[in-house]
């Protein structure tokens, strides 16, 4: 079974990901702003900080990933979390790149959709697919990250 990486802020966007891919035997290093906050004990759950301030250290995390999925909370109204995203996303696509990352799995709020694939659409070079906040998205992100069939394309559940 391949290996997951996972960022996102402590949130429920990111517990449902994480729950799905767990509850498939997947081996997950959760890159999130509290480690100390996820409550899942499985031992196929490693978590770490998400260290954005510091690029090479970014990029060190993402290495040996051939996917890394960026879970992004979809509450348009809380401005911490609209901040991180405005601040640092661009830094952890740009490490992901540097890393050899292959593909992208992006999880986010329906509204924010046309600001990911836009940036998306520009780089030719990644393998990418984004996944709407609505229906089962956690099981769409794993189904993606374990055999992707959504390649430069926002996923439409079929």
């Amino acid at each position: 079974m391949k290996e997951i990486a996972i960022t996102g802020l402590n949130g429920h966007v990111l517990s449902h990901v994480l729950t799905h891919l767990l509850h498939r035997g997947v081996t997950v290093n959760a890159y999130v702003n509290n480690p100390e906050r996820l409550m899942d004990t499985s031992t196929q759950l490693t978590a770490s900080l998400l260290d954005v301030e510091d690029k090479d250290r970014l990029r060190d995390l993402f290495t040996g990933y051939d996917t890394l999925v960026m879970t992004f909370d979809d509450n348009q109204t809380n401005h911490d979390e609209n901040s991180f995203v405005l601040d640092n996303y661009d830094k952890m696509v740009h490490a992901a790149r540097e890393a050899g990352v292959k593909r992208l799995v992006v999880v986010g709020s329906p509204q924010a959709e046309a600001f990911f694939t836009g940036d998306l659409k520009r780089r030719s070079d990644l393998d990418w697919v984004f996944i709407s906040t609505e229906g089962d998205y956690g099981k769409h992100a794993v189904d993606e990250a374990l055999e992707p069939r959504t390649h430069q394309a926002v996923y439409l559940d079929e």
